[in-house]
C-alpha cells in the first residue's frame, strides 16, 4: 500500500451544522412531546424522529482514501465505495476546498463527485468524470499526491 488516509471524519464546521441540525430536530420533537401534538400528529413526529435518526446516523460517516500499487480505493461511510484503476488516471492536481462552497460528504458537481469531510487541502482526479477529494491537511494532500505519482499518475504541482 502506497498511501492509507485511515478514517478522516467531519471537521469542525460540518460537525457544527450536524449538531445544530441535530439540536433543532430534538428541540423540534420536544416541542410536539411538551405540546400533547403525539396524538393529534403521529405522521409529523414520526417524521421527525426518522429525521433526527438519519442525522445522527450521517455525523458518524467517515472517509478514506487508499493508494496500492494498481488501484485507487475511495469509501465514504456509509454509502460509497469505489475502485478506480491507476490506469484510468489521466491527472491529479492538488485543489482547495473552501467553506460551504461544495457542500459536505458525498456530492456531485461541475468538479464531479466529491467525498468533502472538511475545508482546506484535497485533490482533484480526472478519471473521465472528476473526482474532488478532501484530505483534511497539507501533509496528507503532499503523501497522497506522492503515493499518485509513484504509482505512475502524472501529478500537476501547485
Amino acid at each position: 500500500m502506497l498511501f492509507d488516509s485511515g478514517r478522516m471524519f467531519y471537521g469542525r464546521l460540518p460537525r457544527a451544522i450536524i449538531g445544530g441540525s441535530a439540536l433543532l430536530l430534538v428541540g423540534i420533537l420536544l416541542a410536539i412531546f411538551l405540546t400533547g401534538a403525539l396524538q393529534s400528529e403521529p405522521v409529523a413526529w414520526t417524521a421527525i424522529a426518522c429525521a433526527l435518526m438519519l442525522v445522527t446516523f450521517l455525523a458518524f460517516g467517515f472517509s478514506r482514501i487508499q493508494v496500492l500499487d494498481n488501484e485507487v480505493r475511495l469509501q465514504w461511510f456509509p454509502f460509497y465505495r469505489r475502485r478506480i484503476p491507476v490506469a484510468a488516471i489521466q491527472r491529479a492536481a492538488p485543489a482547495t476546498i473552501h467553506g460551504l462552497r461544495y457542500g459536505f460528504g458525498l456530492r456531485f458537481g461541475p468538479f464531479g463527485l466529491g467525498i468533502i469531510q472538511d475545508t482546506g487541502p484535497g485533490v482533484q482526479l480526472d478519471v473521465g468524470r472528476g473526482y474532488l477529494l478532501s484530505l483534511g491537511s497539507a501533509d496528507r494532500q503532499e503523501r497522497f499526491l506522492a503515493a499518485l505519482a509513484a504509482a505512475g499518475v502524472h501529478v500537476q504541482r501547485f
